[in-house]
């Protein structure tokens, strides 16, 4: 599957430096959204996103395409672009990319018709961007947390790919870790690497013990009865992605310092995740 020329509409710094990179093979780009940071695109053509996605074969839109079900995520973009029928007409026919294409699809039945591949469902993908991830959630603790990691008691709620990766880190680093997960052999998994394991309902009863929680789970199991149980000088960082799992209403009742941390590696690692995007949609392109 040759498909030669490619629009990137919207996203962060990870989709402009993938702009930057197929430019750099020799691809023809087209970018449209990144009219706040112009100084991160080198070597492609600047327009607007109905002009991007008619010159291209293919579109690479980005992860997640949307937030508020209507426009596209494009934080760097000074204006809205909205996923109506007029910017679904444009993309009938291209080969479109996206990283939980679910959402897309989700907007309208229209865009449930589009040939759209999800970048975000390839193994490899979800690993590798779990790994960076969990790199730049050390970065936000060293920019929230008052002390440092080694020595701070640390609780991880979930076991799935960014836990797997953020956990020994902090470990690491000297951290107290724990983690708190549903299914036994995730407890077995836990401890096999010198971890303390715990259910949810014994991390809710030793919650007062920690310094740092960090949620890995997108529903709601910090809820507001266990942010009863945590101490006020606590801080919690949400890695789940929307809703998440941590009841914000009920932390700032307690004023608790919490916070999302959403998209990091766009936000610390952009080049390295821009690779891991670019390799994805290349492979996929290959195998037709």
């Amino acid at each position: 599957m040759d498909k030669s020329i490619f629009a990137v509409v919207g996203g962060d710094a990870r989709q402009a430096a993938l702009a930057n990179m197929l430019a750099a093979e020799g691809i023809t780009v087209y970018c449209a959204g990144f009219e706040h940071s112009p100084h991160l695109l080198t070597g492609t053509a600047s327009t607007d996103p109905f002009t991007a996605v008619l010159m291209a074969d293919t579109v690479i839109l980005p992860m997640p395409p949307t937030i508020d079900g209507a426009t596209l995520n494009a934080p760097l973009s000074t204006y809205q672009i909205r996923l109506d029928d007029e910017f679904c007409t444009a993309l009938r026919g291209k080969v479109v990319f996206a990283g939980i294409a679910g959402k897309l699809r989700e907007v309208s039945p229209n865009y449930a018709k589009l040939n759209i591949f999800d970048y975000y469902s390839n193994e490899s993908f979800l690993l590798r961007n779990a790994q960076a991830t969990a790199e730049g959630a050390l970065a936000e603790i060293v920019v929230n947390y008052q002390r440092t990691i080694c020595g701070s008691r640390i609780l991880v709620t979930g076991w799935g790919r960014i836990a797997r990766f953020l956990a020994p880190m902090l470990r690491h680093l000297g951290g107290n870790v724990s983690v708190a997960a549903r299914k036994p052999k995730d407890w077995s998994w836990i401890e096999s690497m010198g971890i303390e394991s715990l259910s949810f309902k014994k991390a809710m009863r030793k919650a007062k013990e920690f310094d740092i929680i960090i949620n890995t789970v997108p529903a709601p199991v910090i809820d507001e009865k266990f942010i009863d149980s945590v101490s006020q000088d606590a801080v919690l960082m949400d890695l789940a992605s929307l809703p998440g799992g941590i009841d914000f209403a009920a932390c700032e009742r307690k004023k608790i310092k919490a916070f999302r941390a959403l998209g990091l590696p766009g936000k610390y690692s952009p080049i390295t995740a821009a690779e891991i995007i670019k390799e994805t949609v290349m492979l996929i392109l290959e195998e037709g």
